[in-house]
């Protein structure tokens, strides 16, 4: 019974690590994985041209991910796309058993096992999220150990490390962390060897013949792929799209706003908690060198194994994770030493045991009943079913009903469900494959036609759209055109896109509202939902404040007088009521934006600062309505105080792109007075604007901005850098054209 009792945390956490895998499907990745997973499957080859897209149809396309997608499909096929969180489930529990057994390596408390895995999981849970990076987290930690353990026991057994290899490769890009980590202790250990030679090092250590035999092995083991040889640079290009890929948040680095989640903050702690236990550690040893007995402790490969991830974390916020797992044997031998310190873990073992299994089974509880989901702020949900809330289901099926057909313009967010839904005829735009087969120079095209209407209508010239699907979130430029100046009929609109279809004659009926409808899940996911929370319930889409997005939507698209229909519904929401005076706010924002007579604006303005000011007073925390009263300030000329609230706005919200945008409008306003501070002010709003640009990438309006300011400062470098990207840009008027083109002739620029 003894035994049991001290094994039931060690169970809790696989149970904790199961329940964090099954999360609802929202990410719009899956779907285009699958559907090329399914293809594989129908034609019994790897495609290596684009087969999906009919922009780039034919273009070299080198898949990596085949093996995971196949996987995808075959679960997809058996249970319904919500059932690939079953093998996330599966990879979880693996990835904890190879933690298990790398603190194994090394007596330790059970206390401090618990702890440290507890505190990974959680750092990691961001990205357990059913994607085939999944298996790379997994093969981390599985060579992570069996390269430890080769040290302290060398053996043959390190050459499972070849087949090991070959999958990866046919799994997921980033196979190349492997090489890296075989090749680090490669180096290491020859070092080690030198140096116990040398009897710098007190340990003897043996010649290290396994590990330069498995070294090339490994290396040419990656070739066993359908695309052979030629995976043997992709790591090189995977690194290179990582910078030029400024379009997917995951891929922002540790510069930018996105990427300072609580899960990064998490990392850094436990780094910090680490090395407060080494360098203890260290203090309390005897010997004079410190540096050789972290050496002999840890081992050189392992040091500069946290060294190198440490520097892939800060490349991108999706790499946060791998860091987190190689940290795992420093945190969990930091934490035994800071425990073995405190005699009550020691001296009562037994309470300390149901104290923890008590408060991991509250965590468990959190996580299924989805508390957990809510103090983190995040946009998953536990349990096994596609929500419609984030996949543009209603979209697909007003598709199919209508039998929609010839080209389609969607965005990347809705394409993939699109491609999956619709197949095999729709073929997509532009989507989430990224620069593995649409250049950058493509994604650079496609924001300045969601952004400037008369680049789609030059789009459209070429490839003759016959309706457009677009994310409803965003894109309200190419929305307000579609609704109100072309071709197109808005005939279907929910919380995620709306449809619009070519037509000769615009009906003047307004298009309702529609709500998000519930998917079927299959029987073997509902079961399993119930049997990890007896009392699940599938999510409920009637407490979605659906009055509040379309007053958003129909606001943005400039059809003002259904937007304050739907605002005043959503005003009078007794829950969430803030959110409806904010955006009624936005509505009468709008209205006076649009007054010609002078009197007609001032009331406009006075009325949605009121709004604006019942929003905040209600809910001084949502961000929104800091960002509108920050605008009517700014239309009534009080820069001061729009700047102030703009800030504001910023602080709640790091990632609100207008409000980056509105305050450096502002600084521009005391910049042109020429007073003592423009300097101040210039330096300020190149701050703003540059911080837009790492959130809305190579939008020419930004760009175009950043190139004046610079020009103003005397940094020609800068100018010319952002003004010859936008110089010759169709969307700027004839006088910016001017401008721009003259602040490079000035500056010397060809």
């Amino acid at each position: 019974m003894k035994k049991h009792l001290h094994q039931l945390p060690l169970f809790l956490l696989f149970l904790i690590a199961v329940a964090f895998s099954l999360k609802s499907l929202r990410e719009p990745d899956l779907w285009w994985q699958i559907r090329t997973g399914e293809w594989i499957l129908e034609n019994l080859q790897v495609p290596k041209q684009d087969v999906f897209s009919f922009t780039y149809a034919g273009s070299e396309w080198v898949n990596v991910k085949w093996g995971s997608e196949v996987l995808f499909a075959l679960l997809t096929k058996l249970s319904g796309p919500e059932s690939v969180f079953l093998l996330q489930a599966v990879v979880s529990c693996l990835v904890v058993f190879f933690l298990f057994r790398t603190a194994k390596l090394r007596a330790a408390s059970t206390f401090a096992l618990v702890v440290s895995l507890l505190f990974t999981l959680l750092v990691s849970e961001y990205r357990i999220n059913g994607r085939p990076e999944m298996f790379s987290h997994l093969f981390t930690v599985a060579y992570v150990f069996v390269l430890l353990r080769h040290r302290k026991h060398p053996s043959n057994n390190i050459y499972w490390l070849i087949p090991l290899q070959i999958l990866w490769a046919n799994l997921h890009e980033a196979f190349g962390i492997g090489i890296v980590l075989v090749g680090i202790f490669f180096i290491s250990e020859w070092i080690e060897y030198f140096l116990s030679s040398k009897k710098i090092l007190s340990a003897k250590k043996e010649l290290p013949k396994a590990i330069s035999v498995l070294l090339p092995l490994l290396i040419g083991s990656v070739i066993v792929n359908p695309n052979g040889i030629t995976l043997l640079t992709k790591p090189l290009n995977i690194l290179g799209q990582v910078y030029e890929n400024k379009y997917t948040t995951e891929l922002f680095d540790f510069t930018m706003p996105d990427y300072w989640q609580w899960n990064a903050y998490a990392t850094l702690v436990l780094l910090l908690i680490t090395k407060a236990g080494w360098l203890w550690r260290f203090a309390s040893q005897k010997k004079k060198n410190k540096l050789l007995f972290a050496f002999e402790e840890f081992g050189i490969g392992y040091l500069l194994v946290l060294l190198a991830f440490f520097y892939l974390a800060s490349t991108a916020y999706r790499n946060v994770v791998f860091f987190a797992l190689v940290l795992f044997p420093a945190l969990h031998a930091a934490l035994d030493f800071l425990f073995s310190k405190i005699q009550f873990t020691s001296k009562h073992t037994k309470q300390l045991t149901v104290a923890c299994s008590f408060l991991l089974f509250a965590f468990y509880v959190a996580i299924i009943t989805n508390k957990y989901y809510e103090w983190t702020n995040s946009r998953d949900r536990f349990g096994l079913e596609v929500l419609s809330s984030y996949n543009p289901v209603g979209a697909a099926e007003f598709v199919q009903q209508n039998n929609l057909q010839g080209n389609c313009f969607s965005d990347y967010l809705t394409s993939s469900y699109l491609l999956w839904k619709l197949q095999p005829e729709f073929k997509t735009f532009i989507d989430l494959r990224d620069l593995d087969v649409f250049p950058a120079g493509f994604f650079s095209t496609f924001a300045e036609a969601v952004t400037f209407p008369e680049s789609f209508e030059q789009l459209d010239s070429v490839h003759h759209f016959y309706y457009v699907v677009l994310y409803r979130p965003q894109f309200a430029s190419l929305h307000r055109h579609l609704l109100n100046e072309s071709n197109f009929q808005l005939r279907f609109v929910d919380p995620v896109a709306a449809v619009y279809v070519r037509t000769e004659t615009k009906d003047s009926v307004p298009v309702a509202f529609s709500s998000s409808a519930p998917v079927q899940t299959s029987r073997l996911c509902k079961a399993l939902n119930k049997f990890f929370n007896p009392l699940y319930e599938p999510y409920n889409y009637s407490e979605t404040n659906y009055d509040y997005i379309a007053a958003g939507f129909y606001s943005s698209a400039g059809n003002l007088n259904l937007a304050e229909e739907y605002a005043l519904k959503a005003a009078a929401n007794a829950t969430e009521n803030y959110k409806g005076t904010e955006i009624l706010g936005e509505v009468y924002y709008n209205r006076a934006v649009q007054a010609k007579v002078a009197d007609d604006k001032n009331r406009w303005l006075n009325m949605a600062g009121n709004a604006y000011q019942q929003s905040i007073n209600t809910n001084d925390g949502f961000a929104p309505a800091y960002l509108g009263i920050g605008a009517v300030y700014f239309q009534q000329q009080n820069y001061t105080m729009a700047l102030s609230s703009f800030e504001k706005a910023i602080a709640l919200d790091k990632t609100n792109l207008n409000a980056y945008v509105f305050a450096a409008e502002c600084c521009k306003y005391y910049i042109n007075m020429n007073t003592a501070d423009s300097k101040a002010y210039t330096d300020k709003a190149i701050a703003f604007y540059k911080k837009a640009d790492r959130l809305n990438p190579d939008n020419p309006n930004i760009m175009l901005n950043l190139g004046f300011l610079y020009f103003r400062g005397n940094d020609c470098k800068n100018a010319t850098a952002y003004l010859s990207k936008v110089a010759d840009f169709e969307g700027l008027s004839a006088n910016e054209k001017q401008q721009a083109k003259e602040c490079l002739r000035k500056c010397g620029a060809k």
